[in-house]
């Protein structure tokens, strides 16, 4: 896998964006990467008190919230294109 801090152009391939959204261009959205990494677009949550909570967050990096029905909608989208499983929802 190339590292994320690769210097190669980053291209973006969308992939689903939450059901839940109201408007077609609302976030939160998945994208897959030509790096092989993926990127969430999601609320942006810089509150001092929340990235305390974070783990060893650097300064240049950042936190988006998004809804346990996204997650699922992710883990099973991810699970049936890598691995041609259907899991119920």
């Amino acid at each position: 896998m190339q590292s994320p801090d690769d210097n190669s152009p980053l291209t973006l391939t969308f992939v689903l964006k939450d059901p839940g959204s109201l408007q077609d261009d609302q976030c939160p959205s998945l994208y897959r990467t030509s790096r092989r990494t993926w990127i969430i677009q999601a609320d942006r949550r810089d509150e001092p008190d929340v990235r305390a909570q974070a783990r060893a967050l650097a300064p240049h990096e950042g936190l988006g919230e998004v809804t346990d029905d996204f997650m699922d909608v992710i883990a099973r989208t991810y699970v049936k294109e890598r691995y041609g499983l259907d899991i119920p929802g």
